[in-house]
């Protein structure tokens, strides 16, 4: 049965076979995402070589999905490479200049004045798993109270809401790693943390003349691309509704009805939309999801996404196919039983 909602599949060391891909394109993928915000040109080369091994011989067209790193904040590296303890109460220090991080402190790889960031607010690491209050700000350095401790690794993304932090429009790595959309003429190119519609003009000028064909996906991750997004919707040619770091810059309980108006909203003016992030978790290393994510994705496809997005389900997980498959049987139903609020229009 041909489903009006597709699925995106991220790619990874899950399904980093042929075989395995192959499989994925025949439970129902249509695009799969490469999420360079991990893994090497290499890596995704290599990716990419099997995807097209995988296709031989079926009749379905495949799209591929770059999904630029965008201007993620991450802490740097610790000593020993090993994990550290943050103690509820303790205070920590956030560090501008490149340092080996301890009990005491790790450093940042946001170079731009620290003074922006200011005494009170907080500061979310790891997916919003630590939670840090600003004491005081420094040009080079923050000091922190921690709020909700646990284990802090290398590289772990950084959120701090509310704050206008200094980046330009695309940065230097998201530029470089364009080179693979343009080699290998991709048909979609997701900019991450978008704040407004500058931000997408700066990425479609890039691929005006070398790549014209190619779908530009703003990611709405932030309030700045939330209180934007009727600008935003005039330049891009797609919304991505990701709601991992939405859920941190904003509070998780608004997640649900902002998921509502931005796929309405996307439907009014015809323009793609995805609905992505925790879609099928549980699947990660369960054969069955929670009866909580099957109603996700059917309001999902009810609300009126034309794609939802599976991440480390298939990047990673036990069951890739199985959670395909699964997606796949839940679009199907309920688009055969469910009242259809269009228009959409896909790709």
């Amino acid at each position: 049965m041909q489903t009006r909602t597709k699925i995106i599949a991220t790619v990874g060391p899950s399904c980093a076979s042929a075989t395995v891909l192959r499989q994925l394109i025949r439970e129902g993928v249509s695009v799969f995402r490469f999420n360079f915000s991990h893994g090497t040109l290499e890596d995704h080369e290599r990716m990419l070589s099997q995807i097209r091994k995988a296709q031989r011989g079926l009749s379905r067209p495949i799209a591929i999905l770059q999904d630029l790193a965008g201007h993620r904040i991450r802490t740097g590296v610790l000593r020993s490479h090993r994990a550290i303890l943050l103690e509820t109460g303790q205070r920590f220090i956030l560090y501008r200049k490149p340092r080996t991080g301890t009990g005491e402190g790790v450093s940042l790889s946001y170079t731009g004045r620290f003074t922006r960031i200011q005494p009170g607010q907080m500061i979310y690491i790891d997916d919003g798993n630590l939670h840090l209050n600003v004491l005081r700000s420094f040009e080079d350095h923050v000091v922190t109270q921690v709020i909700q401790g646990g284990k802090l690794g290398e590289r772990k993304g950084v959120n701090i809401p509310d704050t206008h932090l200094d980046f330009p429009a695309i940065s230097s790595k998201d530029m470089a790693d364009l080179s693979f959309a343009i080699q290998h003429k991709v048909e979609y190119v997701a900019q991450s943390f978008v704040r407004n519609a500058a931000d997408v003009d700066a990425v479609k000028r890039l691929l005006r003349e070398t790549l014209p064909h190619c779908q530009v996906i703003a990611k709405i991750e932030n309030r700045e691309g939330v209180q934007n997004l009727a600008a935003i919707l005039r330049r891009a040619d797609s919304i991505m509704v990701a709601r991992g770091d939405l859920g941190i810059s904003l509070p998780v309980h608004e997640i649900p009805i902002l998921q509502k108006w931005m796929i309405a909203a996307c439907n009014h003016y015809k323009k793609p939309v995805i609905t992505a992030t925790q879609m099928l978790e549980h699947m990660i290393d369960h054969p069955q999801p929670t009866r909580a994510e099957v109603s996700d994705v059917a309001n999902a496809v009810i609300d009126g996404s034309n794609f939802v997005m599976l991440s480390g389900e298939t990047a990673m997980g036990r069951y890739p196919v199985e959670t395909v498959k699964m997606m796949r049987t839940i679009i199907e139903y309920t688009e055969r039983h469910a009242p259809y609020r269009g228009p959409r229009r896909t790709r």
